[in-house]
């Protein structure tokens, strides 16, 4: 690991120190008006246009080792090298922060160099792909994912034949290194920012594919896959402009991460689509990488790449919402982004990403907001209900109560028909942000499960998946007569129960793909994990 310069013992520079020269306008030769300084885990990034400074923080979290100064300079000297050919034009050179004769920090010149920054362009928000996805729903078409694809494939797949060395880090071995690591730190965040069902099934989904598509694994080394790729492309390290494409921060500091398999790097790119909310866009990233290279097996992979992405950016966002140099409100916008990525992972570990609609359906006290609701906690979906929605076309709040003389109009087959439609419409308008949606209904006829069955068929690629919730009917009796006077949005009371429940039809005519059973009587967490345990066992089983 060579280096230049080394930097001397007494003339080292504590970490406030250096925070506190990178935040001071004063310190850079081209004076600018203010500095934003942004800290991620691993390094500070002072933005002060034209330039952007960016300095290693002196850490070693496992996955990287920046706690010299001397392996700071190297892997800033690699990251230069790595990213000009992706940025041409970004990354212009290595400054030197140097200690003066009168104690005093400054960048370049003569004194005794204590640390080292990477000069670069900066390049506006406005370019970059991250801000334009939270900025307009309509500000990133289809034909601008094509064209960044085929771009980072021209930059980094195509043609390229790796060495033996390279092949080497798609062994499944190699690869459970990478997952184990961050199940291993991620275990601190558990009850905080990942909750223990995710925690739990993320790790059986991740050991269940490894066992499952070991062929499949085999055959991406044999084809050629596994190349030195980006690494860490996600939509804040992708920018463009006119026909201008750019690509940055490509990983340095781990042959391990960029040493990888092409879909695993466009899953980073594909999850962050998601993140966003635009699944289908992340689809078509996908789409148009196994297109373009001809690869076969790559979309089976896909859901498992994205789930070890989205598990990724939750460890750094955690870490970064733990991190004590961070500001509070930082901090706290960190720990959210982490629960959310959390929840992306868990989606793709059991229902995978296509559009997909869970019914919690069963009798009338049979728990189905309940378990909606847990559902919706760990998957961070909306949950649609189809008692709010029946007292809302009533004129009326969620938790109003009903008058009595109103519940035989507002169970009727008329209003039940319009809440059936309004939460078929509300569930496809929720897919197309976050690729899914809960809907908590009784569903108690045929038809109106071949309804919804129906409409998925005519919209076309959406899966329809019925979770039944069942009791002994006195348990199911208690549990109504128990919620008289109780704030709930619904009002199906003992009455309603005794003529509703004998009209039940049970969804024998469901396919088994399209049904799970559950008994309704375990505490709600464990059927909670129950769930989504058999919809984990049944992903896995749809892999080749």
């Amino acid at each position: 690991m060579p280096c230049t310069h080394k930097a001397l013992p007494d003339a080292a520079a504590s970490p406030q120190e250096i925070l506190a020269f990178l935040q001071d306008p004063a310190s850079y030769p081209h004076h600018p008006t203010r500095v934003q300084l942004i800290q991620t885990h691993a390094s500070y990034v002072a933005l002060v246009p034209p330039w952007v400074y960016k300095v290693k923080k002196p850490v070693a979290l496992g996955f990287l080792d920046y706690s010299t100064v001397e392996r700071r300079r190297y892997f800033i000297e690699r990251e230069l090298q790595l990213n000009r050919p992706l940025a041409p034009g970004i990354y212009r050179r290595i400054v030197p922060i140097v200690r003066t004769s009168e104690g005093r920090l400054r960048f370049g010149g003569k004194g005794t160099p204590v640390e080292y920054a990477l000069q670069m362009r900066y390049i506006p928000q406005e370019w970059v792909l991250r801000h334009r996805l939270q900025h307009g729903r309509h500000s990133v078409r289809p034909a601008t994912i094509r064209r960044i694809v085929h771009h980072i494939a021209r930059q980094l797949y195509l043609g390229r034949h790796p060495s033996p060395e390279v092949l080497a880090w798609g062994r499944l071995e190699r690869l459970r290194i990478s997952t184990d690591e961050n199940f291993e730190q991620t275990r601190p965040f558990v009850g905080l920012t990942l909750s223990p069902i995710a925690y739990e099934l993320i790790q059986h989904y991740t050991a269940a594919v490894y066992e499952r598509a070991r062929p499949l694994f085999e055959r991406r080394i044999a084809e050629e896959r596994i190349l030195e790729c980006h690494g860490d492309l996600h939509s804040e390290h992708i920018a463009y402009a006119g026909r201008r494409i750019l690509v940055y921060d490509c990983i340095e500091f781990n042959e391990r991460f960029r040493c990888i398999d092409v879909v695993n790097d466009v899953a980073f790119l594909a999850m962050d689509l998601d993140f966003y909310g635009y699944p289908a866009l992340g689809a078509l990233a996908i789409d148009t990488l196994v297109t373009l290279l001809q690869d076969a097996d790559g979309a089976a992979l896909a859901d498992f790449y994205k789930c070890y992405r989205a598990y990724v950016r939750g460890k750094v966002e955690s870490m970064r919402g733990t991190a004590p140099e961070v500001p509070e409100e930082e901090r706290a916008s960190a720990q959210e982004r982490a629960r959310r990525y959390f929840q992306l992972a868990l989606r793709y570990a059991t229902v995978g990403s296509r559009p997909t609609i869970l019914v919690i359906m069963g009798p009338i006290g049979s728990g189905k907001t309940t378990l909606a609701h847990a559902l919706a906690r760990e998957l961070g979906w909306q949950v649609l209900s189809s008692d709010s929605v029946r007292k809302t076309i009533a004129g009326l709040r969620p938790l109003e109560p009903s008058p009595e003389w109103l519940r035989p109009w507002l169970y009727s087959p008329e209003l039940t028909r319009r809440t059936y439609r309004y939460l078929w419409e509300s569930a496809v308008g929720l897919l197309q942000s976050y690729g899914g949606a809960i809907v908590d209904a009784t569903f108690a006829r045929r038809s109106l499960r071949e309804r919804f069955r129906h409409w998925a068929r005519q919209h076309g690629g959406i899966r329809m998946l019925f979770i039944e919730l069942s009791a002994p009917t006195e348990v199911l009796r208690h549990r109504v007569a128990e919620r008289r006077g109780k704030p709930t949005d619904s009002d199906a009371g003992l009455r309603e129960f005794e003529r509703l429940a004998p009209r039940y039809e049970p969804p024998e005519e469901l396919p088994a793909e399209e049904l799970l059973r559950c008994q309704a009587t375990a505490p709600i967490q464990t059927l909670c994990r129950i769930v989504l345990a058999e919809l984990m066992r049944r992903h896995v089983e749809e892999l080749p």
